[in-house]
């Protein structure tokens, strides 16, 4: 089972794994937006699993999310005439 969290239980996630470590949330956010680490948008949050980053900090590569984006809406074009 895909455990998908947002960026901040994510981060807790990982503080509760290892209170010491220095995966913050700006460092999670970081990752996603470069792309280093595969992620899904829905509205202004961002959804990461937790196998995603722990692929990642391990250096192996991280597996793909099994959603499709849907396509982004054409604006409509008026026509003066």
């Amino acid at each position: 089972m895909v455990r998908t969290r947002t960026i901040k239980e994510a981060a807790a996630y990982f503080r509760e794994e290892d209170p010491q470590t220095s995966l913050t949330e700006t460092a999670i956010r970081t990752l996603l937006r470069s792309g280093a680490v595969p992620s899904i948008r829905v509205g202004k949050k961002y959804l990461v699993t937790v196998e995603a980053l722990e692929a990642y900090l391990t250096g192996e590569s991280a597996p793909m999310l099994q959603v499709q984006a849907s396509q982004p809406k054409r604006a409509k074009v008026w026509q003066i005439r």
